[in-house]
């Protein structure tokens, strides 16, 4: 009887060990798999999300006291491409080099910015900048030298990088354009993901080890998806 009974327990522990060795497996294999996805913004959602798309020049720009990675810089608009025509502005870039800030400045070369509006509360004491610098892709702020462009602006149609100041705003120009068409009809835009092919250029900018997508808005892309499964 003894025997029986051991038996029948050393069945049930080693089924139940293997369900949770496959359990830990299965949610680790997940958790990775998520960790090396890796999602960056198209220049078409750039364009849907911005409050405001200017060119212009850096007129100064100083770095934060209160985190090591921002810069305050105070722009001025040459040309609208979206948004308020009240120039110049404030606004906040994290992640860029110094150097970078230090030689748009000195040489004030023609830059392309995408900048979303902080909502700032008129009855709290806590000063707040007005505007803050969109992201790219993999944290790199979307402030175009549109005298030698970097490679910043995906394109989520054949998913190249535009290097091109004239063709960068015509584009945003005609994508603004459709978008506004767009909304003119009542409807909303959403943000969707759209997965970026193998052997691209988009694809070897974003890849981190696994799946890469971009952030697009819907009405331009139908094959684009609410979710990334």
């Amino acid at each position: 009887m003894c025997i029986i009974i051991f038996c029948i327990f050393t069945f049930y522990f080693e089924s139940t060990m293997k369900k949770i060795i496959l359990l830990a497996y299965f949610t680790l294999s997940l958790f990775v798999l998520k960790a090396e996805i890796n999602v960056g913004n198209s220049v078409e959602w750039l364009c849907a999300d911005a409050n405001l798309i200017a060119v212009g020049t850096l007129k100064s720009y100083s770095k934060s006291s209160t985190d090591n990675f921002m810069y305050v810089c105070t722009f001025e608009s040459t040309e609208i491409l979206f948004g308020t025509t009240i120039s110049p502005v404030v606004f906040s870039i994290h992640y860029i080099a110094e150097d970078s800030l230090k030689k748009y400045e000195l040489k004030q070369l023609p830059m392309l910015v995408f900048l979303k509006e902080n909502k700032l509360n008129p009855k709290s004491k806590e000063t707040k900048i007005q505007w803050n610098m969109m992201e790219a892709y993999n944290s790199l702020p979307a402030f175009v030298n549109l005298t030698t462009p970097q490679q910043l602006l995906i394109t989520a149609t054949d998913f190249s990088v535009f290097t091109n100041r004239e063709k960068i705003i015509l584009y945003c120009r005609q994508t603004l354009k459709m978008i506004a068409e767009y909304q003119i009809m009542g409807k909303t835009v959403f943000k969707n993901y759209l997965e970026v092919p193998y052997q691209t250029t988009a694809f070897n900018l974003l890849y981190s080890g696994s799946s890469c997508y971009l952030y697009v808005p819907d009405l331009l892309f139908p094959k684009s998806k609410e979710k990334m499964f």
